[in-house]
């Protein structure tokens, strides 16, 4: 039976808010994927599509609140808000709500240590396989898992947490689905994909449009995933940082860069990250955000010497 949370003023209000926030994300998704296809100079294609990341970026933040039920104080109505906002992202979200849980248990353990080669593993398939991560393949591995899990029966669904030495998060999180977060996946697939082939075919979307855009946004997506973690302390909760940002895209991000904060304080709203952040403790998020293009390193030696430094 779903919970409800206690009813306060202050609950209202973020739900209220959260909901103007999203059918603003949605206006804004709709008006740029419209204006792509509107014959425009490629200064202005670039521009949309920029836009079109960062406005996506939010989006997966407002699922991001939902998976932590803070988009709405009624569980029926942050699970809509959810799913609305995944429709828009481009996958099911049981699937990455499931998985961003166990993110919570899993981070800097072995199965989310993505920038170092441990003993044992095979360093050209840890660097192929981290590049291809975060030059996309985080965005389309959710896709893809959309189309075609439905399709497996949850009997063989355990089957699928398969252990490796590293970067397993997403097999591992096979073990924790429920037959009930099976059947919720499935409806999930099944209404976003009428739901895309209804706009596709009231607006006269074009394929190869809704393609480059979501190609823009996957590298966009994927690249951004794992910036606050790589190369900090192997800490659960202090292993993540919090990152600057011009005030507008921080908006549009849904305070999203605040990520140590929320380690440390994962039911809180992201209304009220920013007041938590210490900005003296921070990175640029353009900073972290070119390294994560460097290539999977050796494991250190002494592990316990990764420290953070803030500038």
């Amino acid at each position: 039976m779903a919970i409800e949370r206690a009813s306060t003023p202050q609950h209202a209000w973020l739900g209220r808010h959260n909901l103007a926030v999203l059918a603003a994300q949605t206006l804004a998704w709709w008006g740029l994927i419209q204006a792509m296809h509107a014959p425009l100079g490629v200064l202005w294609k670039v521009a949309i599509l920029t836009l079109f990341c960062l406005v996506m970026q939010g989006v997966f933040s407002m699922m991001h609140e939902c998976f932590h039920r803070n988009g709405h104080r009624s569980a029926r109505v942050n699970w809509a808000m959810g799913a609305w906002a995944s429709t828009l992202f481009g996958s099911s979200y049981t699937l990455i709500r499931v998985n961003h849980e166990g993110h919570h248990q899993r981070n800097r353990t072995p199965a989310e240590l993505a920038e170092y080669i441990l003993p044992g593993e095979r360093p050209a398939l840890k660097v192929g396989l981290y590049y291809f991560a975060v030059l996309g393949g985080i965005w389309l591995a959710s896709l893809l898992a959309t189309l075609i899990l439905p399709l497996v029966p949850f009997s063989r669904v355990k089957g699928l947490a398969v252990r490796w030495a590293s970067m397993d998060g997403y097999n591992r999180a096979f073990a924790q689905f429920t037959a009930r977060d099976w059947r919720v996946l499935r409806g999930e697939a099944v209404l976003a994909l009428c739901w895309w082939i209804g706009c596709s075919w009231l607006f006269g979307w074009q394929w190869q449009t809704l393609l480059l855009m979501y190609a823009a946004f996957a590298f966009s997506y994927s690249s951004l995933q794992w910036i606050y973690h790589l190369r900090t302390p192997l800490d659960r909760i202090e292993g993540a940082f919090d990152l600057r940002l011009p005030t507008p895209i921080r908006w549009l991000f849904l305070n999203f860069n605040y990520n140590l904060q929320h380690h440390r304080h994962p039911d809180a709203p992201w209304q009220s990250m920013h007041a938590r952040v210490d900005q003296r403790e921070t990175q640029p998020l353009w900073w972290r955000w070119l390294g994560a293009f460097r290539p999977p390193e050796p494991y250190p030696a002494d592990p316990s010497q990764l420290s953070k430094v803030y500038f």
